[in-house]
């Protein structure tokens, strides 16, 4: 085979394999399934004291293993349609590896929470904690950026800023560049509310159909600093920041204030403020 040719089919296999290597070392930074659910209010209490007393220990012994990340409960705050979910679970996944065995895994982690429950007790929750008539949508996500205002990394409030960019990777890396570094010297120097920042892009479902692939997320203490998050008016935006409205769709195509009552500390503890 002429060695020139030869040498330009190795460059050309060498660049795809480094794209794809790329994309798949992207995906496996951090992992998470968001499973939005619709649950009535006069059902709502009972769905919390489920997941607090059986889904949270299920959860408890996969985060021991390793097999999952993190495990939270969200409720929608400030507002809804009467068509949107008020319910978000969210399941840190971490890797493929976590992902692929997560079915198993769990119904592992469920034999070892029921075998610890009082058997007729167990017969008593059986019937509430079939949880699929509340299901609505589920995403399965990746964390791009993450950054803290201190090491603790506290919330109460999540806000989700959904967005549909034209090219996910793209959108994503730009707001690191620009947004990241000046949130993180506006938290360094007390001038917002802001506990903390990152970018998540959607890995599934993704086209033309669903409204958007990528979110960035902004953690809060109060509901109010949601609304309010500089400490003044006297904040100098990033010049380049307009440049991002050319890689998405104007604006955001939604933003939603979650409050966190349900979650597992680093520690494996359950913290409530339901």
């Amino acid at each position: 085979m002429n060695h020139k040719l030869l040498y330009r089919m190795k460059s050309v296999l060498s660049t795809i394999l480094l794209v794809a290597f790329c994309h798949i070392a992207l995906a496996q930074e951090n992992l998470a399934l968001n499973s939005f659910r619709k649950v009535p209010a006069d059902e709502l209490k009972t769905f919390m004291q489920n997941e607090a007393f059986y889904w949270s220990k299920v959860a408890a012994v996969l985060k021991e293993k390793g097999q999952i990340t993190g495990w939270g409960i969200q409720v929608r705050s400030g507002g809804m349609l009467a068509s949107e979910p008020n319910v978000n679970t969210r399941i840190g996944i971490g890797s493929w590896e976590n992902f692929e065995n997560l079915g198993k895994n769990y119904a592992a982690a469920e034999e070892v929470v029921r075998s610890q429950i009082d058997p007729e007790m167990l017969a008593l929750l059986e019937e509430s904690l079939k949880q699929d008539k509340f299901e609505f949508a589920s995403i399965l996500t990746n964390t791009q950026e993450l950054i803290w205002s201190d090491k603790d990394s506290s919330f109460n409030y999540v806000v989700y800023n959904y967005s549909n960019a034209n090219n996910v990777t793209q959108y994503l890396a730009e707001e690191s560049r620009i947004m990241k570094p000046f949130f993180e010297k506006l938290m360094k120097q007390g001038k917002t509310k802001m506990k903390g920042w990152g970018t998540i892009n959607v890995l599934s479902p993704i086209g033309y159909e669903y409204p958007y692939n990528s979110y960035t997320v902004d953690f809060y203490d109060n509901i109010g600093d949601a609304f309010s998050p500089f400490i003044s008016e006297d904040v100098n935006w990033p010049e380049e920041m307009a440049s991002l409205g050319e890689l998405k769709t104007p604006g955001f195509w939604k933003r939603v204030i979650w409050k966190r009552v349900l979650h597992l500390n680093q520690k494996n503890e359950l913290i409530q403020s339901w």
